[in-house]
């Protein structure tokens, strides 16, 4: 095994421990239950990517249990068999295909975001907060559309366009994007804090 091999490897290794991480800080902020929500990463300029795998409890997660796939086939590079990747693996498929370029792909569902789009359209909520939309290019609004879905790959996709970071679904969640696991992470993070100040807001 060359050096550049073992190098990448152990740089993977140390992204996915950061991914199971934030992981874990998700499902203790409510913002998924055991089995939900899937995360994807795609290293520069590599020719497969990791995705969380389905059924697994994420507050569980550990590098090794992470499906490795080919790009161009789809094929798993892992010795996993017993696991299959995220059912939305063709959401983060298209989303990571889009660029040679470190690519993160997070779908959690954060209850304050999931809870606005009941009444709020998210892309417009953000307007009035500076501090989000400076960092944050929030999508319109995908309608309810069934998970697991090509539909809802193709929603997103159309949504998010080339230039959006995040996109809420409906009764569902939310599908962000960053070049770095946090870039990504923090676009959901700010966008669940604007819709609970508003949300809240309503009420008192």
């Amino acid at each position: 095994m060359t050096l550049k091999k073992v190098t990448q490897e152990l740089q993977d290794i140390n992204t996915l421990t950061n991914i199971c991480e934030l992981l874990r800080d998700a499902y203790s902020r409510n913002w998924i239950t055991s089995r939900d929500g899937n995360i994807s990463w795609h290293p520069e300029g590599a020719d497969y990517f990791y995705i969380t795998p389905s059924g697994v409890r994420k507050q569980d997660m550990t590098p090794e249990l992470f499906k490795k796939i080919d790009i161009a086939t789809l094929a798993e590079l892992d010795d996993n068999r017993d696991l299959r990747p995220s059912g939305e693996i063709h959401l983060h498929h298209r989303l990571i295909k889009q660029t040679d370029q470190e690519q993160c792909v997070v779908h959690l569902h954060p209850t304050y975001i999931v809870a606005a789009m009941q009444t709020l359209e998210l892309s417009k909520l953000v307007t009035d907060f500076p501090e989000l939309s400076r960092y944050t290019r929030v999508a319109d609004n995908v309608g309810m559309v069934p998970p697991i879905s090509e539909e809802l790959a193709e929603q997103c996709i159309l949504k998010l366009g080339q230039d959006r970071d995040i996109v809420g679904i409906k009764a569902h969640g939310a599908v962000s994007r960053g070049n770095t696991l946090y870039d990504a992470y923090e676009h959901t993070e700010r966008l669940e804090h604007i819709c609970k100040i508003v949300l809240v807001g309503r009420t008192v």
